[in-house]
This record gives structure tokens, C-alpha cells and sequence, in this order.
């Protein structure tokens, strides 16, 4: 697997990812064409962009609360 590939094409790289993880879940071993670095970072970065959805959400939900109270 092409070293930039996840800077070039991120949606084959995650396509190409998802398929290592099924096969490495069935007990295959395929750790060498995992790119740990990457796949750990964007597992990150979706959950902060999950938690900031619901945060902002909420804060408008609340904002809609306030001024029906209002």
C-alpha cells in the first residue's frame, strides 16, 4: 500500500482500511498493510466530530428552550 495513498484518495484508503479490519477481526493476519498512524488519528477525530455535534445540538436545542421560555 502507497505510503500517501491516505493523503491522495482518503475514501479508497478508508475502503482499503475497513476490508484489513473485517479480515483482521476473522483472525487473519494482516497487521504489516494496516496504517495504524492514520486509522488511530481518524478513530480520534470521529469521535471529537461526534461529540461536537451533540454538543452543538444540545446548545440549540437549549437556546430554542430559553426562548420559548422567554
Amino acid at each position: 500500500m502507497p505510503d500517501d495513498l491516505y493523503d491522495r484518495d482518503i475514501l479508497i484508503w478508508s475502503e482499503q482500511q475497513a476490508e484489513l479490519l473485517r479480515r483482521l477481526a476473522v483472525g487473519e493476519r494482516v497487521n504489516d498493510a494496516m496504517d495504524w498512524t492514520n486509522l488511530i488519528e481518524e478513530v480520534e477525530s470521529l469521535g471529537r466530530s461526534e461529540l461536537h455535534a451533540c454538543s452543538s445540538l444540545l446548545a440549540h436545542a437549549l437556546v430554542h428552550l430559553i426562548k420559548l421560555r422567554a
